[in-house]
């Protein structure tokens, strides 16, 4: 018998694998066209309690640990990339802010999840700052009575279109080193002097709304300070981005496969009578998506137990594999589709060609997967890895 919790789980799965496939999955080749964010697949995550997933039962929320996000993350991807991106990185908001907010800052902002569906948009790349290698935003926080000014550009701000608030990381004014002033700020998005720039059109993941932001002499209260400077770093809060990622990558390879096994299992060509689900060569490529799909669901779910239930520098190395194995196969896999589908896989009026283009992201998301092998190649060489893909600026 399952117990009461396992219930809860498998409840939440059937109702989002529910969800993916006869809401999200319909929705998302017009979404993809039209270039805009998936106001209506949010809505039915909230109606469902599901922007609360990771929300901690005594707030309210789900209560989900990283085994449940990112089976949902995987299931969303299966119907559209998008959501899934963007549930991605709002859930991983909402998991640095437990682990980092005082308890007013969480009582106040899971309350806004809960019963006002409020999202969290991550503001943390920059034009002119890059995460491949030593992070030091140009974004400036200015200590001022109660608070903070913030001036700066953020750009890739997946749901910046939807968001409420944004999680942004700057550098306090006079600091030397991003370990000593790095702060993360949950700013409202009604403060003033915000401006979101439209600038996304990519191609891929074209629901994400990862558009640009501009903050000009925006005034930040001291309550939406999240944590001491340099926290984000010494806490390594940026692995949970990668995790996600990864569970994305999988429900992406996921759809692909499903797709190809329609595919051959429906298509004959005289004068054979049999599907070309017969074919050896087929069957060949099948099975090696299939192998891959597993090894990556196997990596991703080693990652989840130690996220949850390993020490912080334990978790680096699983979670920057499952990010790059996941991102990685969705490409492999999908490729793979293309030469069993063929034609059909360029047609737009059938879901692979968008879902080869979303899978495409994977590799650029941060971690990006060439940072991911570097990360993976020093914590096997004993080098230390600085906090994750966010890396210590003493030079």
């Amino acid at each position: 018998m399952l117990n009461t919790l396992e219930n809860g789980v498998k409840d939440t799965l059937q109702t989002v694998s529910r969800l993916s496939k006869e809401v999200f999955a319909p929705r998302a080749s017009q979404i993809d066209r039209e270039n805009r964010f998936p106001y209506e697949n949010y809505q039915v995550l909230q109606e469902h309690g599901l922007l609360g997933l990771v929300i901690p039962k005594d707030y309210g929320g789900v209560g989900g640990d990283s085994f449940l996000m990112g089976e949902v993350i995987r299931e969303i991807a299966k119907g559209d990339g998008s959501t899934a991106n963007t549930f991605n990185m709002h859930c991983t908001v909402i998991n640095i802010l437990k682990e980092m907010a005082n308890e007013e800052q969480k009582r106040r902002l899971f309350s806004d999840v809960v019963n006002e569906g409020k999202l969290f948009a991550s503001l943390t790349s920059e034009p002119t700052s890059s995460l491949r290698g030593n992070f030091r935003p140009s974004t400036i926080a200015k200590r001022v009575e109660s608070g903070y000014i913030v001036s700066g550009t953020k750009h890739f701000a997946s749901l910046s279109s939807a968001a409420d608030y944004f999680n942004t990381l700057a550098l306090i004014e006079g600091t030397d080193f991003v370990e000593d002033g790095l702060i993360m700020l949950t700013i409202p998005r009604t403060t003033l002097g915000i401006t979101v720039d439209e600038t996304w059109d990519a191609m891929g993941m074209r629901g994400t709304a990862s558009n640009t932001v501009h903050f000009k002499e925006c005034f930040v209260e001291e309550r939406n300070a999240i944590g001491e400077p340099g926290d984000a770093i010494r806490k390594n809060v940026s692995d949970g981005y990668a995790y996600g990622f990864g569970a994305v990558g999988i429900g992406l390879a996921e759809a692909a496969m499903e797709f190809t096994v329609n595919y051959a299992q429906n298509t004959t060509f005289k004068p054979d009578t049999n599907s070309i689900s017969h074919y050896p060569t087929i069957q060949q490529h099948v099975a090696e998506m299939a192998i891959e799909i597993e090894k990556a669901k196997y990596l991703l779910r080693q990652a989840a137990y130690v996220r949850d239930h390993g020490t912080l520098d334990e978790r680096v190395l699983p979670v920057t594999v499952a990010k790059y194995v996941g991102t990685e196969t969705s490409i492999k896999v999908t490729d793979m589709a293309i030469r069993v589908c063929g034609g059909k896989a360029y047609m737009r009026n059938f879901p692979l060609e968008r879902i080869h283009r979303d899978a495409r992201a994977g590799m650029v998301m941060p971690p990006n997967n060439d940072k991911c092998l570097e990360i993976i190649g020093k914590t096997k060489l004993d080098i230390d890895v600085n906090g994750g893909w966010l890396s210590k600026d003493k030079k």
